[in-house]
């Protein structure tokens, strides 16, 4: 079962002006209005309604505007049951349920469901952090390491890691992210610790911090210990009595109580299936496991809109308030990204309006709440499977209640070759290193490349600023640059929200691979994309066989997943130089069971075995079942033969005769070459 972190599609979405581009973009800098954006003597587009629309304050419109859309996108989107909440100028506009909690008993939705409400986690755990800084307990600017109770975290950077840094994703982490069995019915009647959870999923600080964004759910884990040494208590415990209990919000917990879980909707997979009871790890998860409803929402949206005060109580500070509700890390003035606890999702459909918001998503619940600081208007959703409806929702809101007006073309102008030099190269993402952009020149513009499934998207760039572009679509991208005016990053919102992508560096070519060598591009890419290192640090050896740790350590590289922390089960490896990448091979399932429990890591694997381990990536492969191969495959390995050859992914060794059949050659030995081909292939930008 997944636990999965805000959609790479959809998920999360800081500051500065451009007179010290190079310095404060890289470490972010003050706020920018969302009414004004100055770039170098021109405006980037400032959305400004003629007449300021009313927004959602009358409740019987509102409640019109949400019963028309639920009930149409209940069933476009499979949705058994939905919670939806407005709140406007301290009041709750609406509160209403629509569909089932439980779509087999018929028990409907309504206000004081409990859904599992994934990453908002995060936003209740930055508000914890503040409220500690705010009593002078916590230094937002201190090293994090003064709040571990003896735990270090591996940093050699020569900066710390403060708790600002972690409140807004831009840690430095090498893996900032979870495995995919956190969320596991095994996991059920199991208590696991936080420190434990942190000890054993430990990243290194391999970049400076403050650098760089990518979203970060280890970093809020690490702020949820450090309220608990700062107070002494549980986590879960420090929540319920300093924020809900406060706040009123009595149905909303860090743990799964029996009572919660007795109103707690039914989680389903997009096809409607119940998934089974999960537990978590760590049982007490300050970056995904809360549990809530709308009413109890409401409270927190008002308490955030009302400068921090909950009746004549005083939740958190004007100031922390703001921090929360102001960027403070922007990708580029035009691009903001992250305040503490909360980001700028859908930035594209927010209709020029100042929004800051929050998604989450954990098995069978997706939600989405968002806030206009501005208007003192806030809105929470959320619903039992993981449907996109939550974007669906926020554009038609956006558009209903504050309509774009008519926008002002962008100023564009042409790139020399010479200008362009300096964008021009491999990106590859800090989050999800599979994903690769690839930027070339051509006739005044910048030309971009990726390939995010199997296939080739490509684009062009007008560039607007500097350091700002725009795409054939209408999508920003923004460069962040070096100290030296050389690039350092890019950012594609459109395309992968989480993360900045820094761009590789060149290398020089090997001395043993010919440049006339058709497999010569995958290998320089490789090399490029640090996958891959020569032998002696210039020869690469490309026709030398291939072991199966090799491969898989060549492999695990290249979807940039971390070595496991595990134990093995296999007899054969545990001594072996791979033996915590190939456990971490098995724990993404990418091998099967060994005969007799060994994994046999120093023989020669055969283009079939790779081809299996390689098609075992979740991808959308092609079925395969048109496809007619010739020569020797073992019956195991048809089908994983099949999908490469139906995808277009074969070498030059492979064989197509005259009638169509194609001989992949599965029983011989895979070359260093043809593994460097393959991996390319599949995963990168062609």
């Amino acid at each position: 079962m997944t636990k999965k972190r805000v959609s790479k599609v959809l998920a999360v979405t800081l500051s500065t002006s451009l007179a010290v581009t190079c310095l404060i973009t890289l470490v972010g800098g003050h706020s920018v209005s969302a009414e004004q954006l100055p770039l170098k003597g021109q405006t980037i587009t400032a959305i400004q309604p003629a007449t300021a629309p009313s927004g959602p304050v009358d409740p019987k419109e509102v409640e019109a505007f949400a019963d028309n859309y639920f009930g149409e996108s209940l069933k476009k989107f499979n949705v058994p049951g939905a919670m939806f909440v407005v709140v406007q100028d301290g009041q709750v506009v609406l509160s209403k349920g629509y569909g089932y909690a439980n779509k087999e008993s018929k028990t409907p939705v309504d206000s004081n469901t409990v859904f599992r409400i994934g990453s908002i986690s995060k936003t209740f755990t930055a508000a914890a952090v503040l409220q500690l800084a705010d009593q002078g307990k916590i230094k937002l600017d201190q090293d994090i390491q003064s709040y571990l109770g003896g735990i270090t975290i591996p940093n050699s950077t020569g900066r710390p890691l403060t708790m600002e840094n972690m409140l807004t994703h831009m840690t430095g982490f090498d893996f900032p992210y979870e495995k995919d069995d956190d969320a596991s019915p095994d996991l059920l009647n199991q208590e696991t610790s936080l420190r434990d959870f942190l000890i054993d999923r430990m990243p290194t600080i391999v970049r400076t911090p403050g650098e760089a964004y990518q979203y970060d759910d280890y970093a809020f884990a690490l702020a949820g210990y450090a309220v608990e040494q700062v107070t002494g208590l549980p986590f879960h415990e420090y929540m319920d009595k300093n924020i809900f209990q406060p706040l009123g919000m009595n149905s909303s917990h860090d743990l799964v109580t029996p009572e919660l879980k007795a109103r707690m909707a039914t989680a389903y997979d997009p096809q409607g299936t119940p998934y089974p009871e999960y537990g978590l790890y760590p049982t007490d998860m300050p970056q995904g496991g809360m549990l809530s409803t709308g009413s109890d929402m409401a409270k927190f949206m008002i308490m955030l809109l009302q400068n921090g005060k909950a009746g004549d109580r005083q939740i958190l500070s004007e100031q922390s308030v703001q921090r929360m509700s102001k960027f403070s890390v922007f990708a580029h003035p035009a691009i903001p990204i992250t305040s503490y606890g909360f980001e700028s999702i859908f930035n594209e459909l927010s209709n020029g309006q100042y929004v800051v918001g929050k998604g989450g998503n954990i098995p069978g619940y997706a939600t989405w709440t968002w806030l206009l600081p501005e208007r003192k208007t806030g809105l929470f959703v959320i619903y039992n499977n993981d449907s996109e409806l939550r974007s669906d929702l926020y554009a038609a809101f956006m558009n209903h209640y504050y309509p774009k007006s008519t926008e002002t073309p962008e100023s564009v102008s042409p790139l020399t070759e010479q200008q362009a030099a300096r964008y021009v190269g491999l990106y590859r993402d800090l989050h999800t290193p599979a994903f690769v952009t690839r930027i070339t020149y051509n006739n005044g513009q910048l030309v971009v490349e990726d390939r995010y499934k199997l296939g080739n998207s490509k684009t062009t760039l007008k560039k607007i600023d500097p350091l700002l572009f725009m795409d054939d679509h209408g999508n920003k991208i923004a460069f962040l640059e070096q100290k030296d005016g050389g690039i350092a990053y890019m950012y594609r919102p459109d395309k992968s929200p989480i993360a900045y992508s820094p761009k590789m560096q060149e290398k020089a070519l090997f001395s043993d691979v010919s440049k006339e060598s058709p497999y010569q591009p995958s290998i320089e890419k490789l090399h490029s994309l640090d996958i891959i290192n020569g032998r002696d640090g210039r020869s690469f050896d490309p026709k030398a066989p291939m072991t199966r740790a090799e491969f898989i350590t060549m492999l695990l590289h290249a979807v940039g997943y971390p070595p496991s922390k595990s134990k093995s089960g296999y007899t054969d490896i545990e001594h072996h130089f791979a033996v915590k990448e190939i456990q971490a091979a098995v724990e993404n399932h990418w091998l099967g069971d060994e005969p007799g429990g060994r994994f046999e890591p120093d023989r020669t694997i055969t283009r079939e075995e790779m081809a299996v381990i390689l098609t075992r990536i979740p991808l959308p492969w092609p079925l395969g079942d048109e496809v007619r191969l010739a020569g020797q495959t073992d019956e195991s390995a048809i089908k994983a033969v099949s999908k490469l050859v139906a995808a277009g992914v074969t070498d030059p060794v492979t064989i197509t005769h005259s009638d169509g059949s194609v001989d992949f050659r599965s029983k011989a030995p895979l070359l260093r070459q043809e593994a460097s081909f393959f991996i390319d292939k599949v995963l990168f930008v062609p």
